[in-house]
């Protein structure tokens, strides 16, 4: 059985720990696998409350967590009242300070005193304020389906879902869902059935909450409720709520003694860490000139407000409530490269793993795809010379360093924000290689997330491209002083194809102009779309989404059109 915990068994915990109201919570124990809060009353016995991990609590007369004692600062502190928050999966406890227990978003606690954040299990940011000690505590937004203006047929009608999703999610219902739908009768299909049932859902949801405070727990073979479950016919065991959540937590982790869960629980923490690379490293190639100024400050000792460990070589990114590690000897899109080749390999190790004889893991389908030029973007256009572009300032400077020679183009889209682009001339360039190389120079620049069409993209020989300014000129890094006549190609416009290309006898999956890619290729335009769009591209083409973020233009996409080869 899995262990989980819902708004329902809060209710029932936030009920039980009420009688501790006058009391004080004595100690806490913190420790590799949970933390434990002792509760004490005069006249009654002491209780624990158990937080493990970010799934699940449970109460018990002894602690189970073996690690340090009063690292949180509460030890001693009075209670007040223990609440649930609204109907939702936070637990707050007031008295000297509060202890506020999230069990949603990745779970967290936080100890807050007149406002102010003492102590925060991770860090976290919400509403663009990181929620750490000494910042103001701000309550994440919470359902409070008891509030009499709580918008309940609202949340009907937005929801695209099938019923259970709808009240799983828009009302915050979890596995109580399925037991609503069994309550108005099993026979509800369509989100307008729930609409014209609203007063009836409303009477189950209080029939929950009121069995939660009961404080018992009916137990099933693969699940367990605070009421008689109305979808299931068998009869429960039923217990009281200290021995009910206890067993249902042993029950979730007795068979992790045999050696196939063992590897299986590693494989689940593999796949989360394989999952973070590569969130990691979408998110900076998705504001890489954001993360390179970050590094650069860091790097001068110019940044006060970042959190930067010099002993480590790390700077930290704060970005959608999460802290990325930055180094601070890579470029942001070295950075980005890492994290995706960390997300790589992990996925390699769990590819060969099995359990037992007759179970192997599912493994990829997808076929390996080899990266080249990890730092930038590129292609071969259709007379046969590889066009590249810088990613970031540091590449816009390498890529001219590194690869440019004296037969070679300049190529640079007429907007700030935009790559150095340079075409290795090996076969003398048509009018077409040359408009190929301006189109990705424009879809590669600030022009895409804009939505700019119309485009203009100048090119330029080496001999004109310099890192000399006039006396009095400022020259930016990343950026080069262009000499003499520009040639100009106009009338762009941001289409790019993602596809294969063959370069020295390998295949690369490349986004370049339509006209480049041959077989199996995608369409991608500008447009609203990120994660989904990915994952569209992917199994289309059959490769790993970790293939596909690094060779799209910056910012976010649409799909135009999908053609097999």
């Amino acid at each position: 059985m899995k262990g989980g915990i819902s708004f329902a068994e809060i209710r029932a915990i936030a009920k039980f720990l009420s009688v501790y109201e006058g009391g004080y919570i004595e100690k806490n124990y913190v420790g590799g696998n949970g933390i434990a809060f002792k509760f004490r009353k005069s006249g009654i016995n002491s209780t624990y409350l158990h937080v493990m991990g970010n799934e699940f609590l449970f109460l018990g007369e002894e602690n189970l967590i073996d690690g340090k004692k009063n690292l949180i600062p509460v030890e001693n502190m009075p209670i007040d009242s223990v609440e649930q928050v609204g109907t939702d999966r936070i637990l707050e406890i007031r008295g000297g300070k509060d202890i506020v227990i999230e069990m949603m978003a990745g779970g967290n606690i936080f100890v807050v005193s007149n406002g102010i954040i003492e102590y925060s299990k991770r860090h976290a940011k919400r509403k663009n304020v990181a929620m750490e000690k000494g910042s103001k505590y701000i309550y994440p937004d919470f359902i409070d389906f008891e509030n009499e203006s709580f918008p309940l047929v609202e949340k009907i009608k937005e929801s695209s879902g099938d019923p259970v999703r709808t009240l799983a999610s828009r009302i915050g219902l979890s596995k109580y869902a399925e037991e609503v739908i069994c309550g108005l009768g099993g026979s509800i299909t369509t989100n307008e059935q729930l609409l014209g049932r609203s007063d009836d859902i409303k009477k189950l949801l209080r029939e929950i909450l009121e069995g939660a405070e009961e404080g018992k727990v009916f137990l099933y073979d693969d699940s367990y409720f605070v009421w008689k479950s109305r979808c299931r016919s068998e009869e429960p065991e039923v217990l009281d709520l200290l021995d009910g959540l206890k067993k249902i937590y042993e029950l979730s982790i007795e068979t992790g003694t045999g050696k196939d869960e063992s590897i299986r629980r590693s494989v689940e923490k593999m796949t989360e860490e394989m999952e973070r690379f590569r969130r990691f490293g979408e998110i900076v190639m998705a504001n890489l000139d954001e993360v390179n100024n970050l590094v650069i400050s860091s790097n001068k000792h110019q940044n006060d407000e970042a959190i930067i460990d010099y002993e480590k070589g790390l700077v930290y990114y704060k970005k959608d409530e999460m802290e990325i590690p930055i180094k601070l000897n890579m470029t942001a899109g070295e950075n980005a490269t890492n994290f995706f080749d960390s997300s790589k390999k992990i996925k390699e190790k769990l590819s060969r793993v099995t359990f037992g004889k007759e179970r192997p893991v599912e493994r990829s389908q997808k076929k390996t795809v080899h990266r080249i030029y990890t730092n930038y973007r590129w292609f071969i256009n259709s007379d046969g010379n590889l066009v590249i572009a810088g990613k970031d300032a540091e590449s816009n400077d390498s890529v001219v360093k590194k690869y440019m020679d004296e037969n070679d183009l300049y190529f640079h889209a007429d907007i700030h924000g935009a790559p150095s682009v340079i075409m290795k001339v090996r076969a003398p360039p048509s009018q077409q290689g040359i408009e190929e190389a301006a189109i990705f120079a424009w879809s590669m620049s600030k022009a895409w997330n804009a939505g700019f069409g119309n485009g203009a993209v100048y090119y330029v020989t080496k001999s004109q491209v310099s890192k000399s300014p006039e006396s009095g000129e400022y020259l930016a890094r990343g950026a080069w002083i262009i000499r003499g006549k520009k040639n100009y190609v106009t009338h762009l416009e941001l289409k790019i194809a993602v596809g294969f290309q063959i370069y020295e006898n390998r295949e690369y999956v490349v986004s370049a102009p339509v006209s480049c890619i041959k077989g199996s290729r995608v369409i991608v335009i500008p447009g609203e779309g990120k994660e989904e769009v990915i994952k569209e591209i992917s199994e289309f083409l059959g490769v790993e989404k970790e293939a596909i973020y690094p060779v799209l233009p910056p910012g976010k996409w649409d799909i135009e059109g999908k053609f097999s080869a």
